[in-house]
């Protein structure tokens, strides 16, 4: 299998001291001065697979990458939050629903295509339920739709989701 090579963009100086950063060969960048490594972990997200009445929740992102594109709701998992946390606060801030996780769907490694500085994310998706369908579009979300299975659209945003929404597709019933 040909695996794609992400290119990173190169931080020059350390968060902690100033001093330079040389890129080494295991792909950290050192510090030239003190200890500090940037290893270029993945960040992680938090999704969820939301459901109401047999139908898929998208939203339609308002903003960069992948503008007018359709996504899961979810986001970033803020320092001190747990995933599941995140999930709930994400939901409700982009649509303004309060929802129920069930289960964990899995986790799916992804990248998050900045021109300027891509970076890897982890992505953990959740399987939730909604028990009312009005929906909103707020935050960073132009449009929040119910999707049955053959609706689903075909331009989602970031491959985590692609992912993530194939997988799940297998399963819906």
């Amino acid at each position: 299998m040909h695996r794609k090579k992400i290119v990173l963009a190169k931080y020059r100086f350390c968060s902690l001291c100033g001093h330079r950063l040389r890129a080494h060969s295991d792909g950290t960048l050192r510090c030239t001065s003190c200890s500090f490594v940037n290893y270029r972990n993945a960040r992680p997200t938090a999704t969820c697979l939301v459901l109401y009445r047999n139908k898929l929740l998208l939203t339609r992102r308002k903003g960069r990458p992948f503008k007018g594109w359709w996504d899961l709701p979810g986001g970033f998992i803020d320092h001190g939050d747990t995933p599941e946390d995140t999930a709930k606060r994400e939901l409700l801030e982009e649509t303004g629903l309060h929802i129920s996780i069930e289960r964990l769907f899995g986790i799916y490694p992804g990248t998050y295509p900045l021109k300027t500085d891509p970076f890897m994310v982890l992505s953990i998706a959740y399987l939730a339920r909604s028990t009312v369908g009005k929906l909103e579009a707020l935050d960073d979300v132009s449009e929040s739709r119910w999707f049955a299975k053959r609706e689903i659209p075909k331009h989602i945003a970031f491959d985590s989701n692609k992912k993530i929404i194939k997988d799940f597709l297998r399963i819906w019933n």
